[in-house]
């Protein structure tokens, strides 16, 4: 991993899933992280924390970006809803981004940019995807990751402002609190343990890729501030399952059953498919060995309930 000891970045995003697990992991490696998001206070009681509004450029131009990296978390998630706030997504998600590359830009300085991205910009296939694979945006949001990367390649080959791009498939584990997890990890688990059931679209035959958010931190602290990463876009590596091969384990453990729905019809539009990522682009690197196993996380998480 590099070394990070020392390291200063800034952390847009900072009280997000990934924004405070980011946080915490490069401090307990002893970088010094910036905070900021949009709340007035934080939350998670980040040291250092300032609340911004990337929306509003003006308020960009006091940052100091002489810093070793910025992470760039900060943004909207949703799917159907995206099409209904399409105005909001595209003003938080690609002008916010925007705004801070051109802040960059009209200081002395080139930090990284550092970008997380997502499986849905991914035409669903089978096999493992990588990153050159076709692409295919079904939701305002996935089309935001598209443009901001593209915008991320506009703003490096204009201002040499550099940057590195991490797709994510689906992020699970908690390291901050007891909680479960986020997303499809914990609608599973919620649903399981307060219903009974878990209720999957189809078949749930869909595969992904599901990586444990320590392992994300860690392969992004390897690779962020390589030479080698400069400019170029990688697949996170994680452990490949059908929803219903995640679904099952959970529901052998917890007595609960698998409830089989017939897809509605926005939701079935939406649906990408298989996306499987193929990480050997960032592993050849990196050489990252995960640290977590999906379904010794489930044990351990079910036996803390």
């Amino acid at each position: 991993m590099t070394e990070l000891k020392g390291k200063r970045f800034l952390l847009f995003g900072s009280e997000g899933y990934l924004g405070r697990h980011m946080a915490d992991f490069f401090t307990q490696q002893g970088a010094q992280i910036i905070p900021f998001d949009i709340h007035p206070e934080s939350k998670s009681r980040q040291q250092g924390y300032k609340q911004i509004d990337l929306t509003q450029p003006e308020l960009l131009k006091d940052i100091d970006w002489n810093v070793d990296g910025v992470f760039m978390f900060s943004g909207l998630t949703g799917t159907a809803d995206s099409f209904t706030n399409y105005e909001k997504f595209q003003a938080v998600n690609e002008g916010g981004l925007l705004n801070l590359l051109s802040a960059v830009k009209q200081s002395e300085y080139r930090p990284r940019i550092i970008f997380p991205s997502t499986r849905l910009v991914y035409k669903g296939a089978a096999g493992a995807l990588t990153e050159d694979a076709e692409k295919e945006a079904k939701t305002i949001y996935a089309s935001n990751k598209l443009a901001c990367e593209n915008l991320l390649f506009a703003w490096q080959n204009a201002f040499d402002i550099p940057y590195t791009v991490f797709r994510i498939c689906v992020p699970y584990g908690n390291m901050l609190s007891g909680e479960y997890s986020y997303g499809t990890m914990g609608f599973f688990m919620r649903s399981a343990r307060t219903s009974g059931t878990i209720p999957l679209y189809g078949d749930g035959a869909q595969r992904r890729t599901f990586s444990h958010v320590e392992d994300i931190c860690r392969q992004i602290a390897a690779a962020s501030l390589m030479d080698e990463t400069r400019n170029e876009v990688y697949n996170i590596h994680g452990e490949d399952f059908s929803l219903a091969e995640v679904a099952t384990m959970i529901a052998t453990r917890t007595r609960a059953t698998l409830k089989f729905t017939e897809w509605p019809e926005m939701a079935l539009r939406l649906e990408s498919g298989d996306t499987v990522f193929d990480a050997q682009k960032l592993l050849q690197i990196t050489h990252y060995s995960l640290m977590h196993s999906l379904e010794e996380w489930i044990d351990g998480s079910l036996k803390t309930v």
